[in-house]
């Protein structure tokens, strides 16, 4: 930055000197994991909404993650000594707490535990609040309604939130089973639920002998509500019993699971023959009512009352299917024997063999040569509307795709051994009569070529009419639950080996990757939330590339272009794969307009860099951190000297990426985005933020190969004039969604004779043949 510059900016930031000299680092505000004591009793104070179990509550080390239905208190001995409790939830006192929703609040119950909290923001840092309660969706101060925390060098405020309820279900039905519609839940549901947001929440009940039925309530804002399910006992009174051919001796003896669906259908055709006979008004005189919107406190056409009533009117289905067979006298046994066997075999994993009914390479781009090339096979499976319906995208190992494709064109015999997790199909019923089952619950595939059954890397694929269906959804969607652990000071991530022999944190909301042929590489980021300068801002989709424009792209793009719209390439450290630097604000825009793009926004830009993250600074978040896996800075570039290789900016992804792959988000080379920059300017947007509306000064991100650690936090900015240039500056563009939504990059062309004849050649039988030990 020049001298000049620089002054001209002394008067105002004199003005903030007493502020910035009060400024802690953040680590004065976290909670050291050494800081936890074990084994202490809970000091007690009034109207505590935690049950201490055995009249004794002794401290314990956090575990992450929390566990449902329970609530923990933080307790505060003193500025270097905290303790940990974990209890059931006094219902009574749990009324008067102030509630902070993590969701709400874009805050995780793994990061909070560590986080000091404060009842005002002109505080010092060992000042933070005594008694502070968490559970897996909230945090609860029973003193104050507002909190605050201090993160990346800022005070931030936590926005209060409705406090949650609490639904009690109890019942005398013993075996009584609780499946939730409305909460997605790891575990079966519990007698007791919380937190439940204010809402409507829709359950199904079933239990042996009875009807089962599905029931809803509305739970308004720190309310107990008391869900007593009284389900209709089935009634054994035969009426005319039929005859059936399907015996309690023939079940005993079905082995497979085909063998025991086909018995119960034919059980099913026979007493379907004597429905006429059992009069249904009975049941639609004893059968409950579903319950109207208005009484829910919910609009008919909201998304919930809709799944409610679906699932309302499958399990009314259901309970007239077993109410007819409750008529039918020694069939309703056999009934249930059929029902409970076809329970246990579906519970059962399954691995076999299937021959391909097709195969077919899938086309993207090489990024060696950025020509179109086979970048993986696509392998179908069984046929439209078989048990077995489903493709798999992917590649092997010891092959390249296009030498894979090659020897199965040429010939080469090829099977795929297919697991799934269990041996449930989900079965397809219209309007009341059963069109099909399918399997949907695949887990894995290995392609075996030539007999050598070699690792396989990829994903499946339902075809609509499978993946659309309630039960194929609700399992796909299911939570998953990692196993608790204990909080260290070395952090514990769960890691997904990357192919570059990085390792990534594994991240649910990570975007699609897409190389695209004008663009290069793109990642393409959903909708989201995030923290942003202390304030919770939404995020529309849009397309980023995932490195830093290199000086190839660059010479590519501007041979393509009017030679007096050119812009000139003033990089000096020279390779096609270094970032371009040396680049103004104004050119940088002009070359991501070129392509149909812009420069980020400050916000889309750290939206997408700290991917779904509080932390500014990614490495922290490592079981080791080090910041050199992650970024060219100084100590490994300015100040190893002129003489070294490692010296200014180096080839983009060169260091590892952060969680949505994107690399050199810190470091490498400072990054230009689209706002103007005002140091008076203090008004954040609920939406897109986009920066400044005043000042002539542009921001740049995320710290250069010059800069020192702590610069390159990604939460930090820096500004310059729109013609400043420097070999520490270059830039990566953001696009809109629209350009790649409205066309799928990836997709093949039609079939080629050399396809045809690898379709041909797999020819033979494609039924499943299942392994030694499958069912």
């Amino acid at each position: 930055m020049k001298f000049s510059h620089l002054c001209a900016r002394c008067l105002p930031l004199l003005m903030l000197l007493p502020a910035l000299s009060m400024a802690d680092s953040d680590r004065n505000y976290k909670i050291a994991p050494n800081l936890f004591k074990k084994g202490v009793g809970m000091h007690e104070v009034a109207d505590m909404p935690i049950v201490r179990e055995g009249g004794l509550s002794i401290s314990e080390t956090p575990t992450i993650p929390l566990k449902s239905n329970t609530i923990y208190l933080r307790q505060k001995k003193g500025p270097k000594e905290y303790h940990w409790f974990s209890g059931q939830l006094d219902v009574n006192n749990f009324t008067r707490l102030h509630a902070f929703s993590l969701k709400e609040n874009y805050l995780k119950s793994s990061e909070v535990i560590g986080m000091r909290f404060y009842g005002s923001s002109n505080t010092k840092a060992f000042q933070d609040e005594s008694d502070i309660y968490f559970d897996k969706e909230y945090i609860y101060s029973p003193r104050v309604p507002k909190l605050f925390f201090r993160k990346n060098d800022r005070w931030q405020m936590l926005k209060e939130t409705d406090l949650p309820g609490v639904i009690n279900i109890s019942s005398p039905i013993k075996d009584l089973q609780t499946t939730s519609i409305t909460i997605k839940m790891v575990d079966s549901v519990p007698s007791r639920i919380y937190p439940v947001k204010p809402g409507m929440y829709a359950f199904a009940f079933s239990a042996p002998d009875y009807l089962p039925y599905v029931d809803a309530v509305y739970v308004p804002s720190g309310s107990v509500v008391e869900l007593k399910p009284e389900l209709i006992a089935v009634d054994t009174t035969a009426i005319n019993p039929p005859k059936t051919t399907v015996t309690l001796d023939s079940v005993a003896a079905a082995r497979t699971l085909e063998q025991t669906e086909y018995l119960y259908d034919k059980l099913t055709y026979e007493l379907q023959r004597n429905v006429d006979l059992v009069d249904t008004n009975e049941f639609s005189k004893i059968y409950p009512t579903p319950r109207r919107p208005l009484t829910l406190n919910i609009a008919e056409d909201e998304q919930p009352y809709h799944d409610y009533m679906v699932r309302f009117k499958q399990k009314r289905l259901e309970a007239l299917d077993l109410w007819r067979s409750s008529k039918m006298g020694p069939a309703r046994l056999v009934n249930k024997a059929l029902r409970r066997k076809l329970d246990s075999l579906q519970a059962l994993p399954l691995r076999g063999a299937m021959i391909p009914s097709k195969m077919e390479p899938v086309y993207g781009i090489d990024p060696a040569t950025n020509e179109k090339a086979v970048v993986g096979i696509r392998v179908f499976l069984g046929k439209d509307h078989e048990r077995y319906d489903v493709s798999w995208n992917g590649y092997v190992d010891g092959y390249t795709p296009d030498s894979l494709y090659a020897m199965i064109v040429a010939g080469a015999s090829v099977r795929a051994i297919i697991t799934l997790e269990n041996n449930k199909p989900v079965w397809h019923y219209q309007e009341g009569l059963l069109k099909g089952r399918y399997q949907y619950r695949y887990s894995k595939l290995e392609l075996e070529i030539d007999k050598n059954i070699l690792p396989s890397h990829g994903s499946f694929e339902l075809p609509g009419y499978i993946f659309d269906m309630t039960e194929v959804q609700d399992w796909l969607n299911r939570p998953i639950e990692p196993p608790p652990q204990e909080i260290s000071e070395e952090r514990k991530v769960e890691t997904a080996k990357a192919d570059e022999g990085f390792h990534l944190e594994v991240n649910a909301n990570a975007p699609r990757i897409i190389r695209d042929k004008i663009r290069g590489s793109v990642a393409l980021i959903d909708s989201g939330a995030f923290r942003y300068y202390g304030k919770v801002v939404s995020m529309s989709p849009f397309a980023i590339h995932t490195t830093e424009v290199t000086q190839q792209m660059f010479k590519e793009v501007m041979a393509k272009i009017d030679s007096t719209q050119r812009i000139e390439d003033r990089s000096t450290f020279l390779a096609p794969r270094k970032p371009v630097h040396n680049i103004n604000w104004e050119d940088a825009r002009k070359f991501c307009q070129a392509i149909g793009g812009d420069l980020p926004t400050e916000a889309q830009w750290e939206f997408a860099g700290r991917a779904d993250n509080n932390e500014g600074s990614l490495w922290n978040l490592d079981e080791n951190p080090n910041v050199n896996i992650y970024a060219v800075y100084r100590d490994n570039s300015y100040k190893k000297g002129k003489s070294s290789f490692d010296y200014g900016p180096q080839p983009v992804s060169s260091k590892k990426p952060n969680q949505w792959g994107l690399y050199d988000m810190s470091g490498n080379v400072a990054e230009w985005t689209l706002d103007s920059y005002s140091m008076f300017s203090f008004w954040v947007e609920d939406s897109n933020p986009t920066g400044s509306m005043m000042g002539s000064n542009k921001v740049y991100k995320g710290g250069s190969w010059k800069d020192k650690e702590s610069v390159l936090n990604l939460t930090e900015r820096d500004d310059e004039d729109p013609r400043y240039w420097s070999d520490a500056i270059g830039f990566r563009c953001a696009f809109s969604r629209s350009i790649f939504d409205m066309r799928e990059v990836d997709a093949a062309p039609a079939a080629t004779e050399p396809e045809k004849t690898m379709n041909n050649a797999l020819g033979g039988e494609t039924s499943w043949t299942p392994f030694a030990g499958s069912k």
